[in-house]
This record gives structure tokens, sequence and C-alpha cells, in this order.
């Protein structure tokens, strides 16, 4: 929980009501910020994590940038502390690896996926899909098939422990097609802690520089 420090603050806590709203609403307008007074057009926001790709900075513009963003920040009374040129990020549920130019399935150490099981009450229509469900959302994450082959054991052993004997397959998708090395970018992760805010509506913010 953050410290308010003055009666102008306010508080929301994690889990309450309107938490994700008011995440979202200050997370649109940091966003807009950022795209005015830094002319980032690139760059997006899900709930505490964001991804903004910059092109063309020399590494001195690049750092420019990453002091802008520190006191963009610090006006909101958000501290952030902030890694440069990393080649790999995890963003979302998904690793991107500008080394190797792709891209695969990311979870969280001991966050173990878990799924309704296969002879539960739900609606024969739900449970039937969700094998279905898991190939696409994990072909989708995987830039090739020897990707997906590495992620899918994982997921097979939550479905076979859930009650479901479908294979999980790869099916090819539209990102695929798409090499990370082509980028050529050097990532910036920033990482927030708060003051005013409630605590949960930034926590990692990543400037992509090309």
């Amino acid at each position: 929980m953050a410290e308010k420090r003055h009666q102008q603050a306010f508080d929301v806590t994690m889990g309450s009501y309107d938490g994700a709203e008011i995440c979202e609403l200050i997370g649109l307008y940091i966003l807009s910020t950022l795209q005015s007074k830094l002319h980032i057009e690139n760059v997006g926001l899900y709930r505490d994590d964001g991804l903004a790709v910059l092109r063309s900075l020399s590494g001195r513009q690049a750092d420019r940038v990453r002091k802008q963003l520190t006191e963009i920040f610090g006006n909101f009374g958000l501290r952030i502390t902030v890694e440069t040129n990393l080649k790999a990020v995890n963003y979302l549920d998904v690793n991107l690896n500008l080394n190797t130019g792709k891209y695969k399935p990311y979870r969280k150490p001991n966050n173990e996926p878990t799924y309704i099981n296969a002879q539960s009450n739900h609606p024969p229509s739900i449970t039937k899909q969700i094998p279905t469900s898991i190939s696409k959302r994990i072909s989708s994450l995987s830039s090739d098939k020897d990707t997906f082959d590495q992620a899918a054991p994982l997921y097979r052993e939550a479905l076979k422990r859930s009650g479901y004997a479908e294979p999980i397959n790869f099916t090819p998708t539209d990102m695929a097609a798409i090499s990370l090395k082509s980028w050529e970018i050097d990532l910036y992760r920033f990482k927030s802690t708060y003051t005013s805010f409630p605590r949960h509506i930034i926590d990692l913010f990543y400037l992509s520089s090309i």
C-alpha cells in the first residue's frame, strides 16, 4: 500500500470494486502524456504493463528519453528504476528475445496452469473447447513449432490433471511470421514504485528503442 501524504491523494486497494477501472483510466492519462510530451505513438498499456517503441535513436537520445520518462513519472508521484539495453524481456505472458529473434510463452516462477475439470458441471460446449483454446493460445505465443513443442508439455500435463485426453497441437498464426531480429531494438525496462497513486496502477513499463 502506498503512503497517503495528503488529503488530496486517494487510496484504491488492490481487488476493490473499481480498482481495475481506475487503473485503466490513469493508465490512459499517462499514455496520453507520454504521447504528447515525448511524441511516442507506438505505446500501449495493459493494466500494469506497458510497451513502447522508439525508432532511430542514438544511445545519447535514448538516455535523454530515459531521463524524460523519469521526470514525467515523477510528476505523477511515481519513482521508476530503469534497466537499459536489455536483449530479452518478459511482457505479460510472452518472452521476447532479441538475440534469437524468437518469442515464447512466459509464466512466472511457480505459477502452474490450472483448468476446470473435464467432469465439472460447466456446459459441455465450454469444457470441450478448452484443449483447442489452449492450443491456439500457446501457438499465438510461439514464434515457431519448435518453440511450441518446448512449451507444450507444461500445458499438456495440466490438461491431463484436469481430465482432458485431447492433445494440443501447434497451429500456425500470422504472428508466427514475425521475426524480432528484424527489429534491431534495445529494450529499456522501467519499474515504478508509488507515493500518492494506488500501488497497482502501473508496475512495469518498457521502452524499446530502434
